[in-house]
């Protein structure tokens, strides 16, 4: 009989099988220790082999659990150990289990397919597992933030300092031009959303076109995606799938990699209660500095515009008779000095019986921002069951998470109002006090850069600008899981899992009329503005599988899967503004213009069959992965067609080799992945329009549908070795990969006269190679001090094979243009190439920086080419954990080498002339390698016609000529950062004992408390327009970086 018949046999002959009873019981109480020094364990799990018990060991290593009345096995597991079997002799009625520890995690259980995993030990592929204690080692302000120098391989960064989040996690460089570029994210089972939708922030800084309903919102609105609203204290542990080989089993959505997050579950034993709360604050850093202005001259000749015009002269003369300027403000420091707290209280509750088990948790955090008025407020509330049925034939596992995000992240980033506070103290010289009001309370008018509703005062802005997003979140999933069949043999299992995500993110502008930038009117010839937005998400999903897990003899076991995926996710934004407000409307019905927009922006139904096939042979040394999955997506041109994703792997260790290698496994895997196409590449749709007589249209979207477009694909090859030598002290992890991507979404041009600019097609290659290493070391293991460390080394690179030949080469979207640097899609180039304009000399050789200056009679020509690479030469992490006695040290420090980046912040303070080394002499440190620093003239004339002398800012300026030549502002991003750092004290028990509690741990916790760069702006990890495929590099006027200090108290009953 074939298998597959045996699986339908058994899963009818179960149905009709009468369930017994479970016979009378006994209950076993014991004590988990650490081998080396007797330490207790604490949420150890106990579970009894073959029967429905588990339980959880408390804070002091104890536990009980009721098994059957014969002789049993007890299996004994805790993250960071060893696990272990314990023989309980029917006579037996208290345990001892002392565990060794595990400290390269290979017994952790990694995902090999949509219901199946294996020991690490025995993984196929390159795994990446973060435990919960990595994750909250120090408090952080989203997911992305907690996971940096975390993840070999990945490129996690954030796009600004400001409270809340808003980051982006690259795996294995870049998968796609057009299409999506975000990891995906299961938690708990289920597909979540990580949107990022506008809160209409460019209805105010403009710096996307803003008079049409399409410009309430912009990319460039320093935007929070979703993961910011999941909760780290709810997390027990994250995977991180890398390669094709591990992530095909997820399909058209898996090209750039998974991320599966598993919630704290509760488990059988006395209830127990933990208490954990935290108080900090967080304070700017890496501040940009000011130029220091010494006499009202220095203000006035401001060279490029800026300076002061008749009536500013005036009101300069009256605050400075004698010429003489004593003091110089530092607008930034003085603006981002917010002395808020911050603060978490979070409370767990779990517990159980041998067949129900719980687990709760409530959180409640406050993030204060560095500027006045600015924070995230998040409240969660998760709850988990799992619950045994018919003598634990049956498991239920319920979980709800539910959110409520509130963020107010002030104005930030680029803008072409000067509402953007870095941006407009640019051009604002420290010389009269912003932050002060006369005797009505009315803020002091900022004179410069053209005074009046031109600009604003930041001060002024930050005290009654409203800009809130504020998001109602759910997430629930169940899982029922049936035991057919339990045999030696054979075990045969039933599941049904279905999820959901919901999130209502609602947007609140309220910008008064009598604020400067809007008084009288602002630059779009209104005074106040108002806009609501209204974002609607939901994303289900269901799995039906079965599994037969079959184990012919001892040392060999095949484990099948099969089963059917749907999903849907459906993505709304409603925008409503209103400008012209009279004094105290805030409403969006009652302005002069009204502008709408109504977008649904995604609207996916996607199935989806699979199989799997896992092997375990020659005493579990030999381990076989092997699996498709085929899809179909009402995204793709043809939805009928299933798209089939193959994915093959196998790792072979070779043990017991002495005491130099004690162990090394082999591995080697294949796998194909896809990139669904974007919601309407198939169809032509409709866009908002312009508000005609107060009434919102439509107008056809300039792309023109593809009703052949298919998902994008990668192919990927990956080899590795894991191997442990010393003894069992050391482990190094090495692994190299070759991707190729093909059918790229791009988007030539048309001809324009036929109402469509572009077509969407799929076409072109992109290759990656890439390596990932990790040493870790278990270097002391006493019962009174332990030293553990962990180095990740990533490099990669990536190649433009080719384009259709109707595709010319073209500037990726989202940039300034070749005057700043952007990336550039062109055959036989890197994606992460920075092209600008360069200027080059009559035999075409691309001259030094500093020529426009230095030499211009030899500049004939400026060519938009390679300019810089974004791309790192390499990246490494080091973590360590260092325990002597009660106290432990932990921290992560995060190292970039190399990459560049385009500074655009610094250029706009050398153009204001107020940027802090302004004023430096012309010397090879102050400028840096590459620069031509022969023949420097001695003065240069302002476009006002003042003769002034040349200085470190007017020559960088000067010599980028207005974008002639991008390399002036094009910085080297090495940096070094200690990224999160604990110091925790286990308290007595005496102390213990005191609170009538079972643990008591107090806590010292920072992050990004220090960064070594010679980058001159904040962070050259931050960019200007979020989470982006390309163009990543582009820093301009960010809500600045912060370091976050932290005392808390964890104490557990």
């Amino acid at each position: 009989m074939s298998k597959h018949a045996v699986f339908a046999a058994a899963v009818v002959a179960l149905s009709l099988t009468p369930v017994p009873a479970r016979a009378q019981g006994r209950d076993v109480t014991g004590r988990v220790t650490r081998a080396v020094g007797g330490v207790p364990v604490g949420l150890a799990t106990i579970s009894e082999f073959g029967g429905p018990s588990v339980t959880q060991s408390a804070a002091d290593g104890t536990f009980r659990i009721t098994v059957a009345a014969g002789d049993v096995r007890l299996l004994v597991r805790a993250i960071g150990y060893q696990k272990k079997e314990v023989l309980v002799k029917a006579g037996e009625s208290n345990v001892v289990v002392p565990l060794a520890e595990d400290p390269f995690k290979l017994e952790a259980v990694v995902v090999t397919g949509q219901a199946t995993t294996l020991e690490r030990r025995n993984a196929t592929t390159a795994t990446v597992n973060v435990s919960s204690e990595e994750v909250n080692r120090a408090p952080a302000a989203s997911l992305e933030q907690a996971l940096q120098g975390k993840v070999p391989g990945a490129m996690v960064s954030m796009n600004s300092g400001a409270p809340g989040g808003g980051g982006q996690i690259q795996v294995r460089g870049i998968t796609s031009i057009l299409g999506a570029g975000q990891p995906l994210f299961v938690v708990d089972g289920v597909i979540i959303s990580n949107d990022a939708i506008s809160d209409g922030a460019n209805s105010i800084t403009g710096a996307g076109a803003r008079t049409t309903a399409a410009g309430i919102g912009s990319t460039q609105d320093a935007l929070v995606n979703r993961l910011a609203d999941l909760n780290m204290q709810e997390i027990e542990s994250i995977e991180v799938l890398k390669s094709a080989a591990a992530t095909a089993m997820y399909g058209s959505r898996a090209t750039n990699g998974v991320v599966i997050i598993k919630s704290k579950r509760g488990a059988g034993g006395a209830p127990r209660f933990n208490l954990s709360s935290r108080l900090g604050r967080s304070v700017a850093y890496r501040l940009l500095g000011t130029r220091q202005f010494h006499t009202v001259a220095q203000v006035r000749t401001l060279p490029y515009g800026n300076g002061a015009g008749k009536a500013d002269s005036a009101l300069l003369a009256a605050l400075y008779p004698s010429g003489q300027i004593p003091f110089t403000h530092d607008y930034e420091s003085e603006l981002y000095n917010n002395g808020e707290p911050n603060y978490e209280l979070t409370g767990s509750f779990n517990g159980g019986t041998p067949t129900t088990q719980y687990f709760v948790n409530l959180t409640g955090r406050n993030e204060a921002g560095t500027a006045p008025n600015t924070n995230a407020r998040l409240y969660t509330l998760r709850t988990n069951v799992d619950q045994s049925l018919a003598d634990g034939k049956v498991k239920v596992n319920l979980g709800l998470n539910i959110t409520r995000n509130s963020d107010n992240r002030g104005l930030s980033n680029n803008d072409n109002t000067c509402t953007s506070p870095i941006y407009c103290f640019a051009y604002t010289p420290g010389v009269i006090n912003l932050d002060s009001t006369d005797a009505t309370g009315t803020f002091v008018r900022n004179p410069f850069n053209g005074g009046g509703a031109t600009v604003s005062n930041p001060f002024e802005t930050f005290r009654f600008l409203r800009l809130n997003e504020l998001t109602f979140r759910q997430i629930g999933d169940v899982t029922a899981t049936w035991s057919a069949l339990n045999t030696a043999q054979h075990q045969v299992s039933l599941s049904i899992l279905g999820g959901f995500d919901r999130a209502q993110v609602s947007g609140d502008v309220f910008s008064p009329s009598f604020l400067q930038y809007e008084n009288p009117r602002a630059s779009d010839g209104f005074s106040g503005r108002t806009v609501r937005t209204e974002g609607n998400i939901f994303n289900y999903n269901l799995r039906y599988s079965g599994t037969w897990a079959y184990q012919p003899s001892s040392g060999i076991s095949l484990t099948t899967t099969a089963g059917f995926d749907y999903e849907t996710q459906y993505l709304r934004v409603v925008r409503t503004r209103a400008r012209g407000l009279l004094p105290g409307v805030e409403t969006t019905n009652s302005g002069t213009v009204l502008d709408e927009a109504d977008q649904v922006l995604g609207d996916f139904r996607d199935d989806a069959l699979w199989a799997n096939e896992q092997v375990l042979a020659l005493d579990e040394r030999l381990a076989l992965v092997a699996g498709v999955r085929a899809d179909r997506s009402s995204a793709n041109g043809n939805r009928t067609v299933r798209n089939v994703f193959p994915h093959a792997s196998a790792s072979y260790r070779f043990t017991d080799l002495g005491d130099l290698f004690n162990e090394v496994k082999l591995r080697g895997g294949w796998g194909r992945t896809g990139n669904r196409p974007r919601y309407a590449d198939r169809d032509v749709v409709l866009n908002a329009g312009t508000t005609i007589g107060g009434i919102p249209t439509l107008v056809q979207a300039p792309i023109a549908g593809n009703a052949d477009i298919k998902p994008e694909t990668l192919n990927e090859i990956e080899a590795g070795a894991d191997v442990t030598f010393l003894n069992r002290r050391l482990q190094f992890e090495g692994t190299a990969y070759r991707r190729k991507i093909t059918e790229l979404l791009l988007q030539p041009a048309t001809i324009p006269s036929g109402g469509l600019t572009n077509l969407i097609i799929n076409g072109g290659e992109l290759r990656t190679r890439g390596i990932e290493a990790a040493l870790s070391a278990a270097v002391m293991q006493r019962s009174d001090m332990d030293l553990n460390f962990r180095a990740t080394f990533t490099k990669m690179r990536q190649d433009i094979q080719n384009l259709p030949t109707t595709v010319p080469r073209f500037p990726a979207p989202g940039s300034f243009g070749a005057a700043f640097g952007r990336n550039f899609i062109s055959p036989g180039g890197h994606t992460t190439w920075i092209w600008g304009n360069v200027p080059l000399d009559s035999s075409g050789k691309i001259l030094p920086v500093g020529s426009i200056v230095t030499n211009p009679n030899a500049v004939v020509a400026i060519r938009d080419t390679v300019a810089g690479d974004y791309n790192p030469d390499f990246m490494m992490a080091f973590s360590s954990s260092f325990r002597w006695k009660r106290l432990t040290l932990s921290m992560t420090v995060d190292w970039q080498q190399g990459g560049q980046v385009a500074d655009m912040t610094r250029t706009l303070w050398d153009e204001g002339g107020t940027s802090r080394d302004y004023d430096d002499p012309i010397t090879r440190k102050s400028m840096g390698s590459g620069w031509d620093l022969k023949n420097i003239p001695a003065n240069y004339v302002t476009p006002a016609g003042d003769t002034l002398p040349y200085t470190t800012g007017s020559f960088r300026y000067n010599s980028w000529g207005g974008g002639t030549d991008v390399r002036a502002y094009v910085e080297n991003a090495t940096n070094v950062t200690l990224r999160d750092v604990s110091l925790s004290y286990q308290a007595p028990d005496r102390w213990v004992q005191a609170l009538g509690a079972q643990s008591l741990r107090l806590n010292l916790q920072a992050r990004n408390l220090l960064k070594f760069t010679g980058y001159w702006s904040f962070d050259p990890q931050f960019n200007n327009f979020g989470a982006t495929n390309l163009n990543r590099f582009i820093d301009l006027a960010p809500y600045p970086s912060n370091r976050q200090f932290y005392l808390s108290v964890d104490v557990g009953w």
